[in-house]
């Protein structure tokens, strides 16, 4: 089952200390920083390990999201002197902290690749938001490349098979809640082609789906389900696939080229298997030129797909550089698809003799078991270490203000980090089998 080799980069981010000298003095507000500061660190260490649990990975990303909604989630007074991080409105809760909100959450600087452009040069912002939704999809593309690591097993056992589906749920659940619910919250609109535009977003949602629906069919091939529902899960996924690329069309191709190759692939696979599956269920009605039809097709869908296989290995851009075409997933498909095709065909010429059709049968195709949906996902809540007390160590002066503004040469040229990932091995002698 180890036929996921595309996968874009983890995002790359500059250090972050958290450095609050200047705005503060001994207190607890420095505490939470530092715990900040750490979370941030263990999180990022954390995604150069793709076999993590992820068990390992809620804790530390959950961590790290509690934490840094401190610096945009603190509740505001209007009334709230600009001098005084204590000030309190009279009608509310004294014990939530006051004022400081706008100045706290764009005091850092953060500073982000793309997924897709880890060559254009790194979009910085003052916005402790732009930090927590960049991070956050980073997250959800650990999960991703977590299930591709397990699928790249030799042997995918039923335990590693829920875990892959889990993964790329929680992955497709993850996009989806900041791409509906954090994107928009931004101090400025995200530029097109990045990781937080829209369509991007959309798009990993989607793409996530069809690949849940894969480890789906896998388990209803190696079950022995009917052909009819296994048709009816490839042809679903074709689509999906078909909709992840259509999320692209609008987007630069030097960025976004390999991917879409990568969804316009398995989008023929997946139509070829469709159309493989009814034609198995179309000979066990007995309609064997119907059965030869579809077969026929389902044999052009899949040059198709190697086609798109040898292009997507010669498209330059993020991702692998698997040789798909020449994976034991394909070529076992190859072989089963013209196996059945040759029977049919035999079976027609000794006992059926029936007319091959021009064009295959209108046939329902539509899935009604085995559809996936993304894994719902809730940011945790702050943080309780952000208490009143913390945030009143927050405190601001004229000098660090202008200090704020004219950065250090140094602070300007913090260099990105980029993420050290194992390459996803795709073995040729692995079988699409869930044992």
């Amino acid at each position: 089952m180890a036929h996921w080799f595309h996968r874009n980069p983890f995002k790359a981010t500059a250090a972050q200390p958290f450095d609050v000298k200047k705005i503060s003095v001994k207190s607890n507000f420095n505490k939470v920083l530092s715990d900040l500061r750490n979370a941030r660190n263990d999180l990022l260490k954390l995604f150069t390990s793709p076999l993590a649990s992820i068990e390992k990975m809620e804790e530390v990303s959950n961590r790290y999201f509690g934490l840094i909604q401190g610096l945009f989630e603190v509740p505001d007074s209007s009334n709230a002197s600009q001098n005084d991080g204590n000030s309190q409105h009279p009608d509310e809760d004294e014990s939530k902290p006051k004022g400081r909100t706008a100045v706290l959450k764009t005091f850092f600087k953060f500073k982000w690749t793309q997924s897709l452009d880890v060559d254009k040069k790194p979009i910085i912002k003052e916005d402790a938001m732009f930090d927590f939704v960049n991070m956050g999809i980073n997250v959800a593309l650990w999960y991703s490349k977590h299930a591709a690591q397990l699928a790249s097993q030799p042997d995918i056992k039923m335990e590693d098979a829920k875990e892959i589906h889990t993964c790329l749920r929680k992955a497709a659940g993850i996009f989806k809640e900041f791409k509906e619910t954090h994107v928009g919250k931004l101090s400025s609109p995200p530029e097109k082609g990045s990781d937080l535009d829209d369509n991007i977003l959309a798009a990993y949602i989607v793409c996530c789906q069809a690949e849940a629906q894969e480890v789906t069919i896998a388990r209803a091939v190696e079950k022995k389900h009917t052909a009819k529902l296994i048709a009816g899960l490839a042809n679903e996924t074709s689509q999906i696939f078909h909709n992840a690329d259509d999320y692209l069309k609008s987007q630069d191709d030097n960025l976004v080229g390999k991917w879409r190759k990568y969804l316009q692939l398995k989008k023929f696979f997946y139509k070829s298997y469709a159309l493989s599956y009814s034609g198995s269920a179309l000979l066990d009605q007995e309609k064997c030129g119907d059965s030869i039809r579809c077969l026929e097709d389902s044999s052009e869908m899949f040059t198709k797909a190697g086609e798109l296989c040898k292009d997507y290995i010669s498209t330059k851009g993020a991702g692998s550089t698997i040789r798909p075409n020449e994976h034991q997933f394909y070529t076992n498909f190859a072989k089963d698809m013209a196996r059945k095709l040759e029977k049919s065909k035999n079976e027609n010429g000794f006992i059926y003799h029936q007319k091959v059709p021009p064009v295959a049968p209108n046939m329902d195709l539509k899935a009604t078991h085995g559809l996936v949906e993304p894994h719902q996902f809730t940011v945790p809540d702050i943080s309780p270490q952000w208490t009143a007390d913390v945030y009143a160590g927050f405190i601001i002066t004229k000098n660090t203000e202008k200090d704020k503004k004219s950065p250090k040469k140094s602070e300007k040229d913090e260099p990105v980090q980029n993420i050290v990932e194992p390459d996803i091995t795709v073995t040729k002698d692995s079988n699409c089998v869930i044992s």
